[in-house]
């Protein structure tokens, strides 16, 4: 029963993902689309399928931009439940977040503009709801990506307030239980 499940919500992922190659207006954001006990994916507005694994299940990294363009690098330690940085501010331009995933559970990194994480749009699992952002708030993300690993995400940033999240859903004894309501979010200034 649950290798069907699993297949089911691989399946989902999939389909998310293959429509996110029809419209994606998000730039340099990239989907891998991966797979979530429950069969959960929660999509954005932009075309990002974004936010469901579980276990191993996360693809491999796949970077997102071109490191070598960046400006300022800023490194990023993912854990459970939290996002830590070397620095929580940079100069505008572009901004390379290498993301080195210490935890033992697959994480993501998802950057948006002028939400304050006290006010970012929920869905029912406590996790970000990207299609509910404004327009440009979701500026990209480095996909889920497994324990053990880095992958970095290079973004051109403009001055601003922004939240780094984990948006991931997985499902923890029969419940949904989202990264970012677990507390994996946190600010970066970029001046």
């Amino acid at each position: 029963m649950k290798t069907k499940v699993v297949l089911i919500g691989i399946m989902a992922t999939a389909l998310l993902a293959a429509g996110a190659c029809d419209d994606d207006d998000g730039g340099d954001v990239r989907s891998t689309g991966t797979g979530s006990a429950s069969g959960s994916a929660s999509g954005s507005a932009s075309g990002s399928a974004s936010g469901s694994a579980s276990g191993s299940e996360a693809a491999e990294c796949v970077p997102v931009g071109d490191a070598s363009t960046a400006d300022t690098t800023v490194n990023v330690t993912l854990d459970e439940f939290s996002i830590s940085l070397d620095t929580d501010r940079a100069p505008s331009g572009n901004v390379a977040f290498v993301a080195e995933n210490v935890g033992e559970e697959p994480h993501e990194l998802v950057v948006v503009e002028g939400v304050a994480p006290d006010d970012l749009p929920l869905d029912n699992d406590g996790g970000l709801d990207e299609g509910a952002l404004s327009e440009g708030a979701l500026v990209g993300e480095i996909e889920a990506f497994p324990a053990g690993e880095t992958c970095d995400g290079t973004f051109a940033l403009e001055p601003g307030d922004y939240a780094l999240v984990c948006n991931i859903t997985e499902v923890e004894e029969g419940e949904p239980e989202n990264h970012l309501h677990e507390g994996m979010v946190t600010t970066f200034t970029v001046t």
